[in-house]
């Protein structure tokens, strides 16, 4: 199967609730989930959660030749991304991740995730994804 026939497969799998898209998430292997995170982001946006300042580093991860630091940041970002993305377009999964956000005192996902500790910001980030994807009766 064509690689980015296969990274659309794994990103549109149906309707995902927080619980199927962090099982989703969490049972990828670290350089598929970041393939299908730059499928959904871009490289710019997922060097930025990975804590790298090039791409290369990223085309590393999907590779296999590298491994990234903060997998556990790119992980739930995956997460995140999967639960918005099964409602939304792929533009509208980055411009959530890019905008101001209300539910998180304006500040944009993609910073907080790029500047803050996992832990402190995980439960406001996932309130967050719940209410936008929530927003026409999702769960």
């Amino acid at each position: 199967m064509p690689v980015v026939m296969r990274k659309l497969e794994v990103a549109q799998t149906g309707v995902l609730n927080a619980g199927d898209a962090h099982s989703k998430a969490m049972s990828l292997d670290i350089a598929e989930g970041v393939d299908v995170l730059v499928e959904l982001l871009g490289a710019t946006s997922v060097a930025a959660l990975g804590g790298v300042q090039e791409t290369r580093a990223v085309q590393q991860w999907i590779n296999g030749d590298r491994e990234p630091q903060r997998a556990h940041t790119l992980r739930f970002a995956l997460q995140l991304s999967l639960m918005i993305s099964t409602y939304a377009t792929r533009e509208v999964v980055r411009a959530w991740f890019h905008g101001s956000n209300p539910n998180l005192n304006d500040a944009t996902p993609l910073a907080l995730l790029r500047d803050q500790p996992l832990e402190t910001v995980q439960v406001p980030l996932m309130v967050a994804a719940r209410s936008f994807a929530g927003r026409d009766g999702a769960t």
